[in-house]
Protein backbone atom coordinates (compact mmCIF):
# COMPACT_ATOMS: atom_id res chain seq x y z
CA UNK A 1 0.00 0.00 0.00
CA UNK A 2 1.24 3.10 -1.03
CA UNK A 3 0.92 6.05 1.19
CA UNK A 4 1.93 9.88 0.71
CA UNK A 5 1.92 11.68 4.01
CA UNK A 6 1.41 15.31 4.14
CA UNK A 7 0.98 17.22 7.41
CA UNK A 8 -0.47 14.52 9.13
CA UNK A 9 -2.58 13.51 6.85
CA UNK A 10 -2.89 10.09 5.49
CA UNK A 11 -3.21 9.41 1.78
CA UNK A 12 -3.76 6.33 0.34
CA UNK A 13 -3.57 5.33 -3.66
CA UNK A 14 -6.42 2.92 -4.30
CA UNK A 15 -7.89 1.27 -7.57
CA UNK A 16 -11.58 1.63 -7.97
CA UNK A 17 -13.83 -0.27 -10.99
CA UNK A 18 -17.30 -0.60 -12.41
CA UNK A 19 -18.72 -3.73 -10.65
CA UNK A 20 -21.19 -4.42 -12.88
CA UNK A 21 -18.43 -4.47 -15.96
CA UNK A 22 -16.81 -7.07 -13.70
CA UNK A 23 -19.75 -9.08 -13.54
CA UNK A 24 -20.49 -8.53 -17.45
CA UNK A 25 -17.09 -9.14 -17.59
CA UNK A 26 -17.17 -12.92 -15.92
CA UNK A 27 -20.35 -13.76 -17.89
CA UNK A 28 -18.67 -13.40 -20.96
CA UNK A 29 -20.38 -10.05 -22.26
CA UNK A 30 -18.01 -7.93 -21.65
CA UNK A 31 -13.87 -8.24 -22.96
CA UNK A 32 -11.98 -7.70 -19.33
CA UNK A 33 -9.88 -5.47 -20.89
CA UNK A 34 -13.08 -3.24 -21.26
CA UNK A 35 -13.63 -3.06 -17.13
CA UNK A 36 -13.52 0.82 -16.39
CA UNK A 37 -11.47 1.29 -13.74
CA UNK A 38 -9.15 4.27 -12.13
CA UNK A 39 -6.15 4.69 -9.83
CA UNK A 40 -6.86 7.35 -7.75
CA UNK A 41 -5.11 9.26 -4.63
CA UNK A 42 -7.47 9.31 -1.64
CA UNK A 43 -7.45 10.72 1.44
CA UNK A 44 -8.14 8.31 4.23
CA UNK A 45 -11.03 10.17 6.42
CA UNK A 46 -12.27 8.05 9.51
CA UNK A 47 -15.15 10.66 10.20
CA UNK A 48 -16.04 10.08 6.49
CA UNK A 49 -18.56 6.84 6.34
CA UNK A 50 -18.62 6.05 2.80
CA UNK A 51 -16.13 6.31 -0.33
CA UNK A 52 -16.56 10.08 -1.78
CA UNK A 53 -15.30 10.21 -5.36
CA UNK A 54 -14.86 13.37 -7.41
CA UNK A 55 -17.50 13.54 -10.45
CA UNK A 56 -14.68 13.00 -12.60
CA UNK A 57 -14.15 10.13 -11.46
CA UNK A 58 -17.55 8.59 -11.26
CA UNK A 59 -18.15 9.65 -15.00
CA UNK A 60 -15.32 8.30 -16.21
CA UNK A 61 -16.34 4.95 -14.12
CA UNK A 62 -19.63 4.87 -15.68
CA UNK A 63 -21.40 4.57 -12.92
CA UNK A 64 -24.79 5.02 -12.15
CA UNK A 65 -26.83 6.74 -9.15
CA UNK A 66 -28.65 4.55 -7.02
CA UNK A 67 -30.05 6.99 -4.72
CA UNK A 68 -29.81 10.26 -2.78
CA UNK A 69 -28.72 10.31 0.68
CA UNK A 70 -28.63 13.27 3.45
CA UNK A 71 -25.11 13.83 4.62
CA UNK A 72 -23.63 16.35 6.95
CA UNK A 73 -20.32 18.20 6.49
CA UNK A 74 -17.28 19.29 9.01
CA UNK A 75 -19.29 22.56 9.36
CA UNK A 76 -22.66 20.86 10.23
CA UNK A 77 -23.94 21.35 6.37
CA UNK A 78 -26.62 19.05 6.18
CA UNK A 79 -27.35 18.26 1.63
CA UNK A 80 -28.86 15.63 -0.47
CA UNK A 81 -25.40 14.00 -1.71
CA UNK A 82 -26.04 11.85 -5.05
CA UNK A 83 -25.24 7.39 -4.16
CA UNK A 84 -23.83 5.70 -7.29
CA UNK A 85 -22.46 2.10 -7.46
CA UNK A 86 -22.07 -0.68 -7.04
CA UNK A 87 -18.00 -0.11 -7.10
CA UNK A 88 -15.23 -2.59 -6.28
CA UNK A 89 -12.40 -1.32 -4.33
CA UNK A 90 -9.11 -2.53 -4.02
CA UNK A 91 -6.15 -1.49 -1.66
CA UNK A 92 -2.97 -3.74 -1.94
CA UNK A 93 -4.18 -7.18 -2.53
CA UNK A 94 -7.90 -6.36 -0.89
CA UNK A 95 -11.39 -5.61 -2.37
CA UNK A 96 -14.12 -5.08 -1.43
CA UNK A 97 -17.80 -3.57 -3.13
CA UNK A 98 -19.37 -0.49 -2.01
CA UNK A 99 -21.15 2.34 -3.07
CA UNK A 100 -20.15 5.75 -3.42
CA UNK A 101 -20.95 9.07 -2.82
CA UNK A 102 -20.51 11.68 -5.26
CA UNK A 103 -18.32 14.56 -3.96
CA UNK A 104 -18.08 18.10 -4.61
CA UNK A 105 -15.53 19.24 -7.63
CA UNK A 106 -12.33 20.42 -6.29
CA UNK A 107 -12.78 18.26 -2.63
CA UNK A 108 -10.40 15.20 -2.28
CA UNK A 109 -11.26 11.62 -2.69
CA UNK A 110 -12.15 10.00 0.62
CA UNK A 111 -11.56 6.77 1.90
CA UNK A 112 -14.13 6.27 4.91
CA UNK A 113 -15.08 4.06 7.72
CA UNK A 114 -17.36 1.41 5.82
CA UNK A 115 -14.33 0.59 2.95
CA UNK A 116 -11.80 0.91 5.51
CA UNK A 117 -13.68 -1.90 7.93
CA UNK A 118 -14.56 -3.91 4.83
CA UNK A 119 -10.82 -4.31 4.20
CA UNK A 120 -10.09 -4.85 7.63
CA UNK A 121 -7.25 -1.91 7.41
CA UNK A 122 -6.01 0.34 10.15
CA UNK A 123 -4.99 3.77 10.41
CA UNK A 124 -1.90 4.26 12.31
CA UNK A 125 -1.34 7.55 12.71
CA UNK A 126 1.73 7.57 14.26
CA UNK A 127 3.41 6.96 11.08
CA UNK A 128 0.77 8.13 9.07
CA UNK A 129 0.02 5.13 7.18
CA UNK A 130 -3.01 2.28 6.03
CA UNK A 131 -2.04 -1.35 7.36
CA UNK A 132 -3.34 -4.42 7.64
CA UNK A 133 -5.12 -5.41 10.79
CA UNK A 134 -2.20 -7.02 13.05
CA UNK A 135 -5.01 -9.99 13.57
CA UNK A 136 -5.16 -10.65 10.23
CA UNK A 137 -1.71 -9.55 8.04
CA UNK A 138 -2.43 -11.53 5.06
CA UNK A 139 -2.56 -8.72 2.52
CA UNK A 140 -5.16 -10.61 -0.01
CA UNK A 141 -8.06 -11.15 2.96
CA UNK A 142 -8.92 -9.71 6.19
CA UNK A 143 -11.22 -10.38 9.41
CA UNK A 144 -14.43 -9.41 9.97
CA UNK A 145 -16.55 -9.70 13.17
CA UNK A 146 -19.59 -11.63 13.60
CA UNK A 147 -20.67 -11.69 16.90
CA UNK A 148 -23.35 -14.44 17.00
CA UNK A 149 -23.35 -17.85 18.37
CA UNK A 150 -22.85 -20.50 15.69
Amino acid sequence: MKENNTMGKVFATVEVSNSADEFNAKAGKLPASKIRKVQIETLVDTGATMLVLAPEHIQELGLQQTRLMRSRSVDGTVRDRRIFGPVTVKVGLRTMQTEATEGTKGVPNLLGQIPLEALDLLVDSKNQRLIFNPLCPDPEMGMMDIFCNE
